[in-house]
């Protein structure tokens, strides 16, 4: 900093040094006045006129504020212009860099330029539209210049820079020394104002805040929100008149609210207009305020007519939606005066407000729109939350549970008749087994059959299906459960199994004698190398014998479930060589399909009924053999795994396919008594996956299906080693 205090100490050349004390005496009397203004509107001009009062060789003196976009004129004295050269003036802005007071700006430290050159000259780079104020600030001044342009720092941020104007022949007493404390006292006023204004502007905002938030409180409707909101705002502003615009996504219009201190006809092109027609289009567009002069070919003629200059639309944001715009009018200095920081977070509070109150009337339209729907429902519809409290429950609920109060958090504990419920054995269930304990523990079920035995003898049967309410963190919230009698479904499937078992049966022994004498049949033909045709025939025959006769017996066998009578026959069994010889025996009618067997040992030793899993894997690989295309890979895999209900040694059993895959809701059905997948071909009843489910279940383990539409479906079979009880 040396040599810009040589320079300036030769550019002011001071005849007559004035003491010490006096020019601290000088110059603290200025600083202690504009100390005193804390307004900035007052302290700017104050300055610059300060300076040219206590230094009157100065010919001019120039106060630019820091601002995040550049160097911007607060002030100025000492300088006459024409009143549109001032506003382009105050228009400018410098970058780091730009002009003299850029240049201190970057360097932080006091710039000199003096010579034979204009005031443009001296200034150096900078923007076209800045050289062009400065070409004609040149036709106003000396030729010959002097500008010292000095950093105003207030601790680490510099505020702005002081730009002192004077002839090369006019002497300044002004010292190096001085100018740096001088600057500082300036910096720190600046500093001083600025805060105040900031808790000015802060205090102004936490009032109209307040105002606005009462007014959101008080009011009963969206129309009654909306025109006091109107009516704080227009008294936060220096506007006469305004409106609030409410946007309607649905159907892209505006639509006109609320207005005040204005005639309604006038505002017709804002009212029910589309987007892009009306004269705010890109303030919804964009969700930016627009300040403008107002424009007849903006639509704004009606205005114009009226009276108005100028208007203000600044959006009503929720979240970054726009939910409508607030419109103020007024002539151009009064809406120029608008403080757009002070009403943009407003408008977000009543954009929310906006949000809020539609959100709140879509979900009182949707709540009725959904009671009417639950209402009319033939089924018990029965929800709860997370702990067991009942918060829905139709009428058909009540009539089906025959329970005439079922009210709001009602626990369900307190409901007998859901705790009263049976098996279709008729045993007890244990409170884990329930359908609404179930459904929130994170389940999801179709068609669980249960009972209830009333003390007069009566028996109902209840058929119920139920999921959680899971929240978007995956958190059960609650359960949802619909059911509904099944009761006279159940006499008629009742009989419908007694009159299979029967036929069954009755059936089986002229099968079976019919099936001996076709395989009879066809080993002769084949020895004597018969017709091929005969052979292909009789093949045909002993085929069809063999499915009819696997019919009857899963038949009979969901007889023996029903009543208890299928007995399992325990022995260790190497399920590798099991699953080996039925694969063997499904190859004939697998055709072209490669059938592979993947094991990690070649014997894995399970306590079972050998005859029930055989027929367990059989029923697998057969329904994998009739669902996969031609050419396709079936794979059975068996490995050592863990039951995960205790832990315990068991063998894991997968059959896979490539074949058009199951939906996830299908999952659960495809093991009930009698379902076909729909859409899905081939032959059966619908019990082979039934009863391989309750083999296993028999034997203590699991069976589960992992499958999507078009990526093909595996079964896995979880049978513990050892039979508990050996």
């Amino acid at each position: 900093m040396t040599k810009p205090k040589q320079e300036l100490a030769e550019i002011v050349q001071p005849r007559v040094r004035a003491i010490p004390t006096e020019r601290v005496r000088r110059w603290m009397q200025a600083s202690t006045a504009w100390l005193a203004l804390q307004e900035p509107e007052q302290l700017f001009p104050a300055i610059v006129t300060g300076f040219i009062e206590v230094l009157p060789a100065l010919r001019a003196a120039i106060l630019w504020l820091a601002t995040p976009s550049g160097l911007q004129l607060a002030a100025q004295a000492g300088l006459e212009m024409p009143a549109q050269l001032a506003a382009q003036w105050r228009q400018i802005k410098l970058r780091l860099g730009e002009g003299v007071a850029g240049l201190a700006w970057q360097r932080e430290t006091v710039i000199q330029q003096h010579g034979e050159h204009s005031y443009r000259e001296l200034q150096g780079l900078a923007s076209p539209q800045a050289q062009s104020v400065f070409q004609a600030l040149s036709d106003l001044l000396p030729r010959s210049l002097t500008i010292t342009a000095a950093p105003l720092r207030a601790g680490n941020q510099c505020v702005g820079v002081l730009e002192l104007i004077n002839t090369d022949t006019a002497a300044v007493d002004l010292e190096p020394d001085d100018l740096e404390m001088v600057a500082s006292m300036i910096a720190a006023a600046i500093r001083n104002a600025q805060l105040y204004d900031e808790i000015r502007r802060s205090h102004q905002r936490l009032k109209a805040f307040d105002a606005v938030v009462t007014s959101i409180s008080t009011a009963a409707d969206l129309p009654d929100l909306v025109q006091s909101v109107l009516s704080v705002v227009l008294e936060l502003t220096p506007a006469n008149s305004g409106a609030l615009l409410l946007f309607d996504p649905a159907q892209e219009r505006l639509q006109l609210s609320a207005w005040s201190g204005i005639d309604p006809t006038i505002l017709a092109c804002f009212d029910q207009v589309p987007v892009d027609a009306s004269p705010c289009a890109e303030v919804v567009r964009y969700g930016q305020p627009a300040i403008r002069p107002l424009l007849s070919e903006r639509g704004e003629t009606t205005l114009i007519a009226a009276g108005v200059t100028a208007a203000a639309y600044l959006p009503l944001l929720a979240g970054g939606t726009v939910t409508g715009v607030l419109a103020l009018f007024g002539d151009l200095e009064a809406i120029s005066k608008i403080d757009k920081d002070m009403l943009m977070p407003i408008c977000n509070q009543v954009g929310f407000a906006i949000a809020n109150v539609r959100l709140y009337e879509d979900s009182q339209r949707e709540r009725r729109r959904m009671h009417t729907v639950v209402e009319s429902l033939a089924e018990g519809v029965l929800l709860c939350d997370r702990y067991g409290r009942l918060t829905l429950a139709n009428q058909a609920a009540h009539e089906l549970l025959e329970q005439a109060n079922l009210s709001f958090e009602m626990p369900l504990a307190t409901i007998p008749n859901l705790y009263d419920l049976r098996d279709l054995d008729g045993s007890p269930l244990t409170p884990d087994d329930l359908p609404l304990t179930r459904a929130l523990r994170g389940e999801t079920f179709y068609d669980y059959r249960l009972m209830r035995q009333y003390s007069d003898g009566r028996e109902r049967y209840f058929s119920f299906t139920g999921a959680p309410a899971v929240n978007e963190n995956g958190e059960v919230e609650g359960a949802v459960i619909t059911f509904r009698d099944i009761t006279a479904n159940q006499k008629v499937q009742r009989a419908k199994d007694e009159f299979l078992a029967v036929a069954a049966h009755e059936l089986r022994s002229p099968l079976a004698a019919v099936r001996s004498y076709a395989d009879l049949l066809l080993r002769r033909e084949q020895q004597r190398e018969g017709d091929p045709r005969d052979i292909h025939g009789l093949t045909i025959l002993t085929q069809q014998v063999a499915h009819m006769l696997r019919l009857v017996d899963n038949l009979l066998d969901v007889s023996r479930l029903d009543s208890g009578q299928l007995d399992l026959q325990y022995q260790q069994v190497n399920v590798v060589m099991l699953a080996q010889q039925v694969i063997d025996q499904q190859r004939p009618s697998a055709g072209n399909r490669e059938l592979l067997l993947e094991t990690e040992t070649p014997e894995l030793i399970v306590s079972c009924d050998a005859v029930r899993i055989r027929q367990v894997l059989t029923n697998l690989l057969n329904n994998a053999i009739k669902y996969s295309p031609p050419d396709s890979v079936i794979s059975v895999r068996l490995r050592h795994a863990l039951l995960p209900t205790n832990n315990t040694p068991a063998v894991l059993i997968s059959v896979s396919d490539q074949g058009p895959g199951i939906p996830v809701s299908e999952h659960e059905r495809v093991f009930q008594r009698y379902y076909r997948t729909p859409g899905r071909r081939g032959e059966g009843l619908g019990l082979g996956l039934y009863l391989s489910r309750e083999i296993v279940q028999l034997h203590g383990g699991q069976i589960w299906i992992e499958s999507r539409e078009g990526q093909g479906s595996t079964f896995m079979v979880l049978l513990p080693i050892e039979q508990v009880g050996e």
